[in-house]
C-alpha cells in the first residue's frame, strides 16, 4: 500500500515539474521575438572622438579624423546630423569649424550611414598668461619689501 502511494505521489510530482518547465519555455518563446524586435528597433550607440576635417552644411555631414585603436593609425569617418541630433557647446552644425575637437555619440543606420545622436564641441583650454621675466626672476632676497620696517603703520581715525 505504501509503495502504491509513493508511486502515485512520484508520478504527480513528475507531472507537475514537467508542466512547470513547459509553461516557462512557452513564456520564453513568446518573449524572444519581442526582445529581437526591440534590439532591431534600437541600434547600438557608438562613440568617437576626433578632429573636424570638414563640415558640409548642405549635406548635414561632418568628416572627422579619429584614431583607430585597433590599427594604431588615424582614419576619417563621415557622420551625418539630423533633426534629432543634440549639440553641446554649439547651437548647430554651422557653428562647427575644421580643427574643432568633437566627441560624438552615433548609430549606424540599416543602410550603413553614421547618424549623430549627440555632438559635443570641446572647448579649448585657456592658455596661461605669460609673466614678464622680471617677475619670474624675482626671489625673496631681490623682491622689494612690501612692508618695510621703517614705515609706521597708519591707522585711520574713527569717526
Amino acid at each position: 500500500m505504501k509503495s502504491k502511494i509513493g508511486l502515485v505521489l512520484g508520478i504527480i510530482v513528475s507531472l507537475i515539474l514537467v508542466s512547470i518547465d513547459s509553461t516557462f519555455s512557452q513564456e520564453q518563446a513568446l518573449e524572444e521575438p519581442e526582445q529581437q524586435a526591440v534590439l532591431q528597433a534600437e541600434p547600438e550607440l557608438l562613440w568617437l572622438w576626433g578632429e573636424v576635417v570638414s563640415v558640409d552644411t548642405q549635406k548635414n555631414e561632418i568628416l572627422i579624423k579619429t584614431p583607430d585603436y585597433e590599427t594604431d593609425q588615424e582614419k576619417e569617418i563621415a557622420i551625418s546630423a539630423d533633426e534629432h541630433t543634440a549639440y553641446e557647446n554649439a547651437a548647430s552644425l554651422s557653428e562647427i569649424k575644421p580643427s574643432n575637437t568633437l566627441t560624438i555619440d552615433y548609430t549606424v543606420s540599416l543602410d550603413g550611414k553614421n547618424i549623430a545622436k549627440n555632438i559635443s564641441v570641446e572647448k579649448p583650454e585657456i592658455e596661461p598668461i605669460p609673466l614678464p621675466e622680471s617677475i619670474l626672476e624675482t626671489t625673496p632676497e631681490t623682491a622689494p619689501e612690501a612692508y618695510p620696517e621703517e614705515a609706521p603703520l597708519e591707522i585711520p581715525p574713527e569717526g
